[in-house]
């Protein structure tokens, strides 16, 4: 998982501002940009992900979750592989260790199967290397989303008032 910490500056002003707008226009107004500043970072890793079928960089997405905390103004931004048509993105990621594959004994035909071969017993796997398409993308790219965070937030924070309050306020 990646993880940065970055100082930031106007945090209580846009807390106040989330709360102010209510629980669900204030996450709206959360999520929404933090899905908008997600978008350059996907665009770079879709880029480098291998084309064999295309279902790996189609599988590059963000999810926003509702933060645990105190405030209703609290989201997880996640940017990762769709764990149904993408789910080998993480090994290719990280990369794997030499390992073993054994034989499951539950299995009907009493043999493994990788690919078109039937394998009886063991295989021994000779491991991948690391193929860092998100964390690539996230160290080019997260100044550009930050600045499209801050951007977006402000506009969304906007809008979300002249919704809830209409132009006057």
């Amino acid at each position: 998982m990646l993880s940065t910490i970055y100082k930031t500056e106007g945090l209580r002003e846009l807390e106040k501002a989330l709360t102010e707008l209510g629980k669900k226009a204030g996450f709206a107004a959360l999520t929404g940009s933090l899905r908008d500043a997600s978008r350059p970072i996907i665009k770079d890793a879709r880029k480098r992900a291998p084309r064999d079928s295309g279902k790996l960089a189609k599988g590059i997405r963000n999810q926003v979750f509702r933060g645990k905390g105190k405030s209703n103004s609290v989201a997880t931004l996640h940017i990762g592989f769709h764990r149904r048509t993408a789910w080998y993105g993480q090994i290719l990621e990280r990369g794997a260790k030499r390992h073993e594959i054994k034989n499951r004994p539950s299995s009907k035909k009493k043999g493994l199967s990788l690919g078109a071969d039937l394998v009886r017993g063991r295989v021994n796997h000779p491991g991948t290397k690391a193929y860092p398409m998100l964390k690539g993308s996230f160290d080019a790219k997260h100044k550009e989303a930050l600045k499209i965070l801050q951007t977006r937030l402000r506009q969304r924070v906007i809008i979300e008032t002249i919704k809830k309050y209409g132009k006057a306020a």
